[in-house]
């Protein structure tokens, strides 16, 4: 079930991490805050979109692409797929198994990009230990609450969680 998104990502990556010298990070920024704000409130009200939930391998496909190329870029690999999830209906379990091997697969890959391309410097790994360390305490929390909410607060807190991330990017570029 992940394979496509994956794969596809894994491609996307290097792209990312190329363009990352290119896209103006304000830009980048402004752009993706504004499709997370505009899109969450849309999903929230839950509308139906019988041919996306029937799209083939092929979308998921070039949505893990686009979501490699995010990825490459800073980081947000998990925001188009998350949307892309959400909007084939696909169920909680369905929704956190793409998205947990696909970000951490994506991750992992850009970080070794970025490693073999010279933009992470060595200097900085003890950073990004402490930064492994403080993002893995949220997300064991995150994964024992995972089985005592309804599919519906799940929706409702992750398009909560991309909504304020929407608004932070779009704020953030602004001030």
């Amino acid at each position: 079930m992940v394979l496509p998104y994956l794969i596809a990502g894994l491609i996307g990556v290097p792209l990312g991490s190329y363009l990352l010298d290119i896209i103006q990070p304000a830009t980048f920024k402004i752009v993706l805050g504004i499709f997370l704000v505009l899109w969450c409130p849309v999903m929230f009200f839950n509308p139906a979109f019988p041919r996306l939930e029937r799209s083939g391998k092929l979308a998921d496909g070039l949505v893990g692409f686009l979501g490699g190329i995010l990825g490459g870029l800073g980081g947000f690999c998990g925001s188009l797929p998350s949307a892309w999830v959400m909007l084939k209906n696909l169920s909680k379990q369905q929704q956190r198994y793409i998205l947990r091997h696909f970000n951490f697969g994506i991750q992992l890959f850009t970080l070794l990009a970025y490693l073999l391309q010279g933009t992470l410097e060595i200097q900085l790994w003890p950073y990004i230990v402490i930064l492994l360390i403080s993002v893995s305490f949220p997300a064991i929390l995150g994964a024992k609450l995972f089985y005592k909410i309804s599919e519906k607060q799940f929706k409702h807190t992750v398009l909560s969680l991309l909504f304020a991330s929407g608004c932070f990017l779009i704020f953030n570029t602004l001030l």
